[in-house]
């Protein structure tokens, strides 16, 4: 009596077990495409590339933000925010495509994205000024205190709402 012994041989994957890797390495490939898009389409470059936003870049390029990225400002501060904001640019992106832009551009200002970066939560800007910091304590501290900003009693936009993109002269 002989028994074909398995031993030493690998075992055959299910048909199963293909699907499962399969569709893994397909969710893999789609995570990282989608992470690396929403990326691309965050750079000024690809926002210029439609006429309607084209001055606004030009004119960030010439502010003091000019080294920050157009959602450290334009979106709310983490990745929930980041892909918020991402998603909901669809809507711009269909107004584009369908010539419904309107006349004037509005954008919402996120006052929390300001407080990120400004109270030194930011790693990413560490010379940004601290408005934490007492005025003139150091040499990322503000001129005035800032205290009605950090309690959401004022808008950082009432004082400085050119901060991100020089305004036009009217010559």
């Amino acid at each position: 009596m002989s028994l074909a012994s398995s031993e030493g041989k690998p075992a055959k994957a299910s048909r199963t077990q293909k699907t499962v890797l399969i569709g893994l390495i397909v969710v893999v490939v789609l995570v990282i495409g989608a992470y690396a898009g929403m990326h691309y389409t965050s750079r000024p470059q690809f926002c210029t590339s439609c006429h309607e936003i084209a001055p606004q870049v030009a004119s960030w390029e010439t502010g003091p933000h000019k080294d920050v990225e157009c959602l450290s400002c334009h979106a709310a501060p983490g990745n929930v925010g980041y892909i918020v904001r991402k998603l909901s640019s669809y809507k711009e992106v269909y107004l584009h495509f369908t010539n419904q832009v309107p006349a004037k551009l509005e954008w919402t200002p996120h006052t929390d994205a300001c407080l990120y970066c400004h109270s030194g939560k930011d790693s990413a800007y560490p010379n940004a000024k601290n408005i934490t910091l007492a005025p003139g304590s150091a040499p990322n501290a503000p001129p005035i205190s800032h205290q009605p900003m950090i309690d959401g009693q004022v808008s950082c936009i009432s004082c400085h709402q050119n901060i991100g993109h020089v305004a036009k002269s009217k010559s």
